[in-house]
């Protein structure tokens, strides 16, 4: 599990810090070309949407949720649900 966003990477320190610990490692997608990739680029404030991508070992997304909240745990366990289907598969 990763997570990206169009932050620099002292913004995503600041950010983890904030939550106490996160349980994956955060990248910066500096140059915009991930979220545009995955169409989570908010042109009118250039910033990410915060979203979540289940992708398989052969690249297909399984699961998307546009909507994700680092903050809340539901969203958390409806991720880690997504992944354990996937490993029964």
């Amino acid at each position: 599990m990763l997570a990206i966003s169009v932050d620099h990477i002292y913004a995503h320190n600041v950010f983890a810090a904030s939550l106490g610990t996160l349980p994956y490692p955060l990248l910066s997608d500096w140059h915009k070309q991930t979220v545009k990739k995955y169409k989570v680029f908010n042109q009118e404030s250039e910033t990410a949407i915060r979203s979540v991508f289940v992708v398989d070992k052969a690249g297909s997304i399984q699961f998307s949720n546009t909507s994700f909240d680092a903050k809340k745990k539901e969203d958390y366990e409806e991720v880690f649900s997504e992944l354990k289907k996937l490993q029964l598969n």
